[in-house]
């Protein structure tokens, strides 16, 4: 029986339509298994700024409001027949998006936020929802990226067995096994540590007449250096009391890599930290994590590793009142 999770709060941000809607289950699932708190939030889109300010203009306002607080308040009603009063919801005034959705998110205290990949744009976009991709840039919550089926295509129940962690042998990219260690728990799942190891090609020319051989030599010292290192955290893993495997394999590209690794009749979640060896220079996803995020058929839990970072002061978010307002 779990008693205490690190996951107390969870948001899961909505858009009004379907895809966005199938981050529910899986928020609905971690939320049930950490006996934790689910809030649904929606962000309130304005009229276009193309309306000339009048009567009209008013009028539209006032109906998207409404069709706002009801659409939340209906999905917010179905699952309470599921969580109770474990779930409530809140509509959110401000733009840009995805920085109310961040500020929103301290301001809760949420330590987990669910969302999909794709809103209104549907999955004809080969690339994460602009507000996924932000949300994750200026976050630093961990943020469970869910990748919507096509429509009319039934979703399995999730249940993790095996959740895939991606390191590099930094510290920085072991900022995703604590959030990882904790879902393991709430499943009994086992954790499977991976590093890649991209091979070695020393270069050939007048002044550096390397054998092919000892390219293969080098690629085969490094990754034997990952292999001690992803056996000593496994070994640490276990010692909490999580079961955990490690494996290093070569590959020409990380991230191609792991997306092949994670095949979703094994795997039911993909961790991974946005920063790696680049380290926090560039304020951008890390180029292994977005390619992941985009590319990966099971949810990719992504971890922005926060302690080197000085923390942000940020407004409040407006809630609108009503039938939508917290409940």
């Amino acid at each position: 029986m779990i008693t205490q999770s690190r996951f107390q709060s969870i948001l899961v941000p909505l858009d009004g339509s379907p895809l966005a809607e199938q981050a529910i289950p899986i928020a609905q699932a971690i939320a049930q298994r950490a006996r934790c708190k689910l809030k649904l939030v929606l962000v309130h889109q304005p009229p276009p700024i193309l309306m000339k300010p009048g009567p009209e203009y008013l009028k539209l306002e006032l109906t998207m409001q409404k069709a706002d607080r009801e659409y939340l308040k209906s999905v917010t009603t179905a699952l309470r027949e599921r969580l109770g009063r474990m779930v409530s919801s809140a509509v959110l005034r401000g733009l840009p998006v995805a920085e109310t959705l961040a500020r929103y998110t301290r301001e809760l205290g949420a330590d987990l936020v669910v969302m999909t990949s794709h809103g209104r744009g549907g999955v004809r976009r080969a690339w994460l929802g602009s507000v996924t991709d932000q949300l994750i840039r200026s976050t630093e919550v961990p943020v469970l990226v869910v990748r919507p089926a096509e429509p009319g295509a039934a979703r399995p129940v999730w249940e993790p067995g095996e959740i895939l962690v991606a390191l590099d042998g930094s510290p920085l990219a072991e900022a995703a096994l604590e959030p990882a260690i904790e879902m393991a728990r709430l499943w009994d799942a086992e954790l499977s540590l991976v590093q890649v190891v991209r091979p070695i090609s020393l270069a050939s020319g007048p002044h550096l007449a390397f054998p092919s051989s000892y390219s293969d030599q080098v690629t085969a010292m490094r990754r034997e250096s990952a292999h001690d290192y992803i056996r000593d955290v496994a070994e640490g893993v276990r010692d909490s009391g999580t079961r955990a495997s490690g494996v290093t394999v070569i590959g020409n590209s990380v991230p191609e890599t792991l997306i092949e690794l994670a095949e979703p009749e094994r795997v039911s979640l993909m961790v991974v930290a946005t920063h790696g060896l680049g380290g926090l220079r560039r304020m951008v996803l890390g180029s292994v994590a977005d390619k992941v995020v985009r590319g990966a058929n099971v949810p990719v839990l992504v971890v922005r590793p926060t302690a080197r970072r000085a923390r942000r002061k940020s407004g409040e978010v407006k809630v609108m009142t009503g039938a939508g307002a917290p409940s």
